[in-house]
């Protein structure tokens, strides 16, 4: 049932035996590939053994695992602890290959629904600045979301368009990631739906908005800094033509050649059209070392490795890159402070709640901080880095870790802070079995009965020892704060 437009252009790609091969990949006999990828953020060392169906691992994410199709891991107590986040196994690759480091700044420019996000933050550790942004609305309430559901801290969420964001954050970034909206050909296999939603001018479409992305992007990354474009297709227009497009726009860019994992392939610069070409007044040498470039490029191909369609480049920026870490560059100014006494609040919440190894200097016993910028965003707070860029003018879902509400005088703590924190840096905790009764309970927003006097106040819920929400304890019974609309009904 593909489209035949589809079948005809990849029949004109590929050779005979290779299109045989990858059209057999679609046929409803061939095993398709389920992967998740296990938070670091919250996981200890050998969770995964915790985890049911987990198969080998994705060989370009090492916190990347193959699960068994019989397997439901969203269905898990531990999927709403944030513990993993399920993602394609190809969906991994690109950030591999953008290789973020603790204490970059780092963008994720087209970031909803959050697999990447939440990936690039793993690997950052909670030190840096993440932008993470999202054009539309709904997908990115779904992005900040995942952010909070995996115990992110150090992500500003953003719902704003790539023009708006590059004149502010001009020459930033360390590292940028562009996976890029598509006509999602290499998603077919995973939504049948998407076979009636594709056609030739979508593709077309997809290649210009692209461009116009590129374009924010280069301008918002730092010389010496990284670039990774991304796409779920196959067409060209929207891949290898894409990137000889930028080549040729932007000489102070260059494709880096990469590594490949077994099963990947180099784009082929052939695939670029003569109309492509002859786009740009330019020197046929030019012409041809862009194309050398394009070379370089990446393909992951159904029919050659354990999971769908993907395409990725890796671009450099000539220059000596700045020194992340003593950048005091801050766009648009620091983010006031919120007032004194709604800090005081905060805090005399804070030391009621929380276990420290340093109350002076703000550490948990986790080693987990919560030294840092606490901004008011309405009746809400947040907890900030200093250096977090100006929310000013900004469409913001969420400046970095909210820690709760104001309500008069008193301090209500959110389910992201919860999920931010270990079973240590609380006080008065609740352990149960993840696949205990009372779990189930928990998440279906019941109070619960708790054998003998349970300590008053504030109470850390945990599945398996891991942080899962709140609940407020007083006279042996647990008042259930976890979310409204999160619960399930088991």
């Amino acid at each position: 049932m593909l489209p035949e437009l589809f079948c005809d252009r990849m029949k004109n790609l590929l050779s005979d035996k290779e299109y045989e091969s990858f059209i057999e990949s679609f046929g409803n006999d061939q095993e398709r590939y389920h992967a998740l990828r296990i938070n670091t953020l919250k996981a200890d060392e050998g969770f995964e053994e915790k985890v049911e169906g987990l198969l080998e691992k994705v060989r370009w994410e090492e916190n990347g695992y193959y699960y068994d199709n019989a397997f439901a891991p969203g269905k898990s107590p531990f999927h709403e602890a944030g513990m993993y986040y399920i993602q394609e196994p190809s969906a991994m690759a690109p950030v591999h290959y953008l290789d973020p480091q603790p204490g970059e700044k780092i963008l994720d420019l087209c970031a909803a629904p959050g697999g990447k996000t939440t990936q690039i933050a793993d690997r950052m550790k909670g030190r840096g600045i993440l932008v993470t942004n999202e054009i539309n609305r709904e997908r990115a309430k779904i992005l900040s979301l995942n952010v909070e559901r995996l115990g992110i801290r150090n992500a500003l969420v953003l719902n704003e368009t790539p023009q708006h964001l590059s004149q502010i954050f001009e020459g930033y970034f360390d590292r940028i990631l562009v996976d890029a909206p598509c006509s999602g050909e290499g998603m077919f296999r995973k939504n049948e739906e998407a076979y009636g939603e594709w056609s030739l001018e979508n593709v077309k479409q997809c290649g210009l908005r692209q461009a116009e992305i590129l374009e924010g992007a280069a301008r918002m990354l730092m010389p010496g800094g990284t670039l990774v474009f991304s796409t779920c297709t196959f067409a060209p227009i929207e891949n290898e033509e894409s990137i000889f497009r930028f080549i040729l726009k932007h000489p102070d860019f260059s494709v880096q050649k990469v590594e490949l994992f077994e099963g990947m392939a180099n784009g082929n610069p052939d695939w670029v059209s003569d109309e492509c070409r002859s786009e740009f007044d330019v020197s046929l040498e030019k012409k041809e070392e862009a194309l050398s470039q394009v070379g370089s490029s990446i393909r992951l191909w159904p029919h050659k490795l354990k999971g769908e369609g993907h395409f990725l480049c890796v671009l450099k920026r000539e220059g000596e890159r700045l020194n992340s870490v003593n950048d005091k560059f801050v766009p648009g100014g620091k983010n006031p402070t919120a007032k004194k006494d709604v800090i005081r609040i905060f805090w005399e919440f804070a030391k009621e709640t929380f276990s420290f190894s340093d109350e002076d200097k703000k550490v948990l016993k986790s080693g987990r901080s919560l030294d840092g910028n606490i901004i008011s965003f309405g009746d809400q707070l947040y907890l900030a880095d200093p250096l977090l860029p100006s929310i000013s003018g900004l469409k913001v879902m969420r400046p970095g870790l909210h820690l709760g509400t104001i309500k008069k005088d008193r301090f209500e703590p959110s389910h992201a802070l919860a999920l931010a924190l270990e079973k240590q840096d609380v006080k008065n905790t609740e352990s149960f079995a993840a696949d205990s009764d009372e779990i189930r309970m928990y998440l279906n927003g019941q109070t619960i009965r708790v054998d003998g006097e349970a300590s008053k106040g504030w109470t850390l819920i945990t599945a398996d020892g891991y942080s899962i929400g709140w609940a407020k304890a007083a006279g042996g019974m647990l008042k259930n704060h976890y979310p409204k609309g999160l619960r399930i009904n088991y």
